[in-house]
């Protein structure tokens, strides 16, 4: 059975039924979510945001017939016209092309949207402009369902105003070519990452990094404080505090991360030095093919009692506080590529490419070192 689609715009078109582009349901009345979002049933159907400003002040919490394993729903961006979106970088590779993206904007200090389990959300971009923004998420405080959601090329961004803030939360959900940004430089970590996620070719950004004035918060980029997240090809950049940490003394956490462009951050890059309990040689993890570049503490951080923890072979670094801590013999596994700001195709703009004549270009026969593994970044000009 295929989806039913719901065409939705800010203010709605025609008889606001949601049955064409031309009858658009209203999404917005009076500057909050109208009654008639609200009451959408969700099974079954494919709800088509159509381009414009979302402007709203609480959260959405739906009150018709829930999406379930067998009948999911799906939220996507379209232009004006109905035409399903794509996601795309911009020129540098760092933030989303967000035209003709449907733009839901939160000016009020809460979470927008009380996401569901079945749930598929593709091209969408949500923005929290309160000043005094203190969430744990700009959609959902919590996404703790019990099957997985699935975000793909969306944009989360904040004014984060308290040490306790995040941008986003992933629990029982993929993301994919999504950016989460913290617009200021108070905030606990960018991302939080709990169990069973997969964090793929993202963009996680914080506000100017380490030197960018007064901070509070630990500022991470990403905490891992489930057993199962895996980060692969993904840009962590700006953030006042550590590129990755995992938090928990657990067992079962083991870093899984890939292809990862750490750059620009207080800390250390990858922080494992809380999960003391992991003794299992068998699941010593993974951190691989990353570029980890300017960290002020240290590229790579294990536990005193287990430097095991950070099993890898190749990595690529250049201008941190030291390369490892607490890897023991361990760092001798390690074949450290030295690399410069020279490798970068604009380092002082935030370009983080991969330039030609650097060693990590191509590194690995058709692809680059690090994050930047697209065509359009690899011929870029360097000249």
């Amino acid at each position: 059975m295929a989806l039913t689609d719901v065409f939705i715009s800010p203010a709605g078109a025609g008889d606001n039924s949601g049955s064409s582009v031309a009858n658009a349901l209203p999404a917005i009345d009076s500057g909050d979510w109208s009654t008639d979002i609200e009451g959408l049933d969700r099974a079954n159907k494919r709800f088509v945001f159509l381009s414009g400003t979302y402007a709203h002040t609480t959260q959405l919490t739906f009150s018709g017939s829930a999406p379930t394993d067998d009948q999911p729903c799906q939220w996507v961006g379209a232009d004006s016209s109905g035409n399903i979106l794509r996601p795309k970088f911009d020129s540098s590779g760092i933030r989303l092309d967000l035209t003709n993206y449907p733009l839901f904007v939160n000016s009020a200090n809460t979470s927008s949207v009380n996401t569901e389990e079945h749930t598929f959300y593709k091209c969408l971009s949500f923005e929290n402009t309160s000043t005094s923004y203190s969430q744990g998420a700009v959609v959902e405080a919590t996404t703790a369902d019990v099957d997985a959601q699935s975000w793909f090329g969306c944009s989360f961004k904040a004014k984060t105003a308290n040490s306790a803030a995040e941008v986003g939360i992933a629990n029982n959900a993929n993301y994919s070519m999504c950016v989460f940004e913290a617009v200021t430089a108070n905030f606990d970590r960018v991302l939080d990452v709990r169990s069973n996620c997969n964090v793929d070719n993202c963009r996680i950004i914080g506000a100017g990094g380490y030197d960018g004035g007064i901070v509070a918060g630990d500022g991470d980029g990403i905490t891992v404080t489930g057993f199962s997240g895996i980060i692969r090809n993904t840009v962590i950049m700006n953030c006042h505090g550590d590129g990755i940490l995992f938090n928990q003394t657990n067992a079962r956490q083991n870093p899984n991360i890939q292809n990862c462009t750490i750059i620009n951050v207080g800390g250390d890059g990858v922080d494992v030095s809380l999960v003391t309990s992991n003794t299992n040689t068998t699941t010593q993890g993974i951190i691989e093919g990353n570029i980890i570049f300017n960290a002020a503490g240290k590229g790579i951080k294990a536990a005193a009692a287990d430097d095991r923890q950070s099993g890898g072979q190749l990595v690529a670094m250049g201008e941190n506080g030291a390369n490892f801590e607490n890897m023991d013999s361990y760092e001798d596994t390690y074949d450290v590529i030295p690399i410069t700001t020279a490798d970068f195709i604009d380092y002082a703009n935030n370009d983080f490419r991969i330039r030609r004549d650097s060693v990590l270009y191509k590194f690995y026969g058709d692809a680059n070192f690090g994050a930047f593994q697209n065509e359009d970044y690899e011929f870029a000009s360097v000249s």
